[in-house]
């Protein structure tokens, strides 16, 4: 079962009521999801004030805000806007377990030399995910980057060769290697390494506001960075480089620190 089977399948009809529009007389309109694993959107006057429970959020220039919703959110959330306060309920998810075997041992117990490898990989993507376009570059709606079947969901617990490890921040798409890789939105290309230890090659996408994309075990990248692409431009090739068991695109999605469901992003509209 494809990606594009799921959308028009149960999936479909579960996200569909995820996909929200607030709007009131006295509220800011929001856009996306209010769910584990959402981003939502609004606009309001720069001057003016939006806090989700404690948390002030940044007003751009253009008076956009944005917020996510981790993998595991409190059932309800706070919003005020100047001086109203507004409850909205966080729609909670199931995660699956996904057990993974056949993967050579060091790639889950990596050696002091590949630790060492590994920090200095998570130190380009930690930066990479750090605020980099201050204006939304995204489009209304994003797009499949390569359509086959999904073997990974995010926030599944992985049990790699029987050992528990940190929950799968993002979906795995299984595809034949050398499959085209579009851009799921536009933005601007912020990392391009080869070989990382866990990801292989990778691409980091910034489609603004702090919303990157991050594309892993590519074989061919035909991108680089700093180099604006449009949605649904070819940016590489599938491959199988770093830990995998096979030709596929891992795709995730963070807004900052936080992962962020690509399915519910597919089926979220953003203006």
């Amino acid at each position: 079962m494809t990606i594009i089977d799921i959308f028009k399948g149960i999936i479909s009809v579960f996200f569909y009521t995820c996909s929200t529009s607030v709007f009131s007389q006295d509220f800011p309109k929001i856009f996306g999801c209010f769910c584990e694993g959402g981003v939502i959107l609004g606009k309001i006057k720069k001057d003016d004030s939006i806090k989700i429970g404690n948390k002030k959020l940044d007003i751009f220039d253009n008076g956009e805000f944005i917020f996510a919703f981790g993998r595991k959110h409190k059932s309800e959330v706070i919003i005020s806007y100047n001086d109203v306060k507004k409850t909205y309920v966080v729609k909670k998810k199931k995660y699956k377990i996904e057990r993974i075997s056949g993967l050579p041992r060091g790639k889950v117990e990596p050696s002091k030399k590949d630790l060492e490898r590994i920090r200095v990989d998570q130190k380009k993507i930690i930066s990479s995910k750090k605020i980099g376009e201050l204006e939304k570059i995204f489009d209304e709606k994003f797009v499949i980057p390569v359509d086959g079947r999904l073997t990974g969901f995010f926030g599944s617990q992985r049990i790699l060769n029987d050992k528990p490890k940190r929950p799968h921040y993002g979906i795995d798409i299984a595809q034949k290697k050398g499959s085209p890789i579009i851009a799921p939105s536009s933005g601007k290309v912020k990392l391009v390494a080869n070989n990382m230890f866990f990801t292989g090659n990778t691409v980091i996408l910034d489609h603004g506001l702090g919303l990157i994309s991050i594309f892993a075990h590519m074989d061919e990248i035909i991108v680089s960075e700093g180099q604006y692409v449009q949605i649904s431009e070819k940016i590489g090739s599938v491959g199988m480089t770093g830990r995998a068991t096979g030709p596929h695109l891992h795709w995730g999605i963070y807004l900052n620190d936080t992962p962020v469901d690509p399915l519910t992003i597919l089926n979220s509209s953003f203006f």
